[in-house]
């Protein structure tokens, strides 16, 4: 999978007045946190960030670059301001290459199912799921192919299958995929023969009641 580089620079400790300035500068503070040390006070360049925000997701590993010195890592948390929605803050988590991480990936569906194509609708709960892996195998995506999915049938997380190294967390009997009708199965057309059978017994139906209708008038 393909990393993202960002280059990040030093920042102390300053005041919250202090951090608005060097926002209203384009520089947006971060932080790296990391088991067995001490997080790090980054700054990022916003106007870099916004070019690959779009592609950061916390499944995907972005490289910070911090003089010179490299931190693999994962996107914790972006903070945003409530009613704007600028960014305002990004936490990053360390990657250790030497233990299996835990990340959420997203479930992609490919495909128009069967049933949809008979008339069903396609419910989809699940968008993504957690995975167990170390950081060579990190997938930035699982895809499923719904193509024969038929009506009234579902599909199980323990159906997907996962690329080489990557264990399904995420509970294996969960459905993430169901065809359902609004109104019940469509009604099926009926054969020629059984069509003609049908107006045979609503003729034969019809003649038994006029038959009954003279007998009473008598």
């Amino acid at each position: 999978m393909e990393h993202i580089a960002l280059r990040v620079s030093p920042r102390g400790k300053l005041t919250k007045g202090e951090l608005r300035q060097e926002r209203k500068k384009g520089r947006l503070p971060a932080q790296i946190y990391g088991k067995g040390i001490e997080p790090i006070s980054v700054f990022l360049e916003g106007k870099e960030f916004a070019n690959v925000a779009k592609r950061v997701t916390e499944s995907r590993i972005i490289d910070l670059d911090l003089e010179g010195k490299k931190f693999a890592t994962l996107l914790k948390e972006i903070q945003k301001e409530t009613i704007s929605g600028n960014v305002i803050h990004i936490d990053f988590n360390l990657v250790r290459h030497d233990r299996n991480i835990h990340v959420r990936v997203p479930l992609h569906l490919n495909g128009v199912a069967k049933g949809v194509k008979d008339g069903g609708i396609l419910e989809h709960s699940i968008h993504e799921i957690e995975v167990e892996c170390d950081s060579d195998h990190l997938p930035e995506k699982i895809e499923v192919d719904i193509t024969d999915l038929e009506a009234n049938h579902a599909l199980h997380l323990k159906e997907v299958a996962l690329p080489e190294g990557v264990k399904l967390v995420t509970n294996p009997d969960t459905v993430f995929a169901i065809i359902k009708f609004a109104h019940g199965e469509p009604e099926k057309a009926l054969e020629p023969e059984a069509e003609e059978a049908g107006e045979a017994v609503a003729s034969s139906e019809q003649e038994s009641a006029e038959t009954t209708s003279e007998a009473v008038h008598k």
